[in-house]
């Protein structure tokens, strides 16, 4: 199961890597057109904690009823 929660973790970080990527190429050739970008709603890298916490919690409440 740790293995499992490994190769979830690491395709979020790369899946996260990559959209912030392509956020800021599209942001980049926004500014380039002369379009203002302004930050709106919840930030990505806020949504990816939120995630990573949830998993590892639910994965903790796991492994504690599992050994019990």
């Amino acid at each position: 199961m740790a293995k499992l929660i490994n190769l979830i973790t690491l395709a979020g970080v790369l899946f996260f890597a990559w959209f912030m990527f392509k956020h800021w190429m599209r942001n980049r050739k926004l500014k380039q057109q002369g379009y203002e970008i302004q930050q709106t709603g919840i930030r990505p890298i806020t949504l990816l904690s939120i995630v990573m916490i949830v998993m590892y919690g639910a994965y903790m409440i796991y492994y504690l009823f599992s050994a019990a």
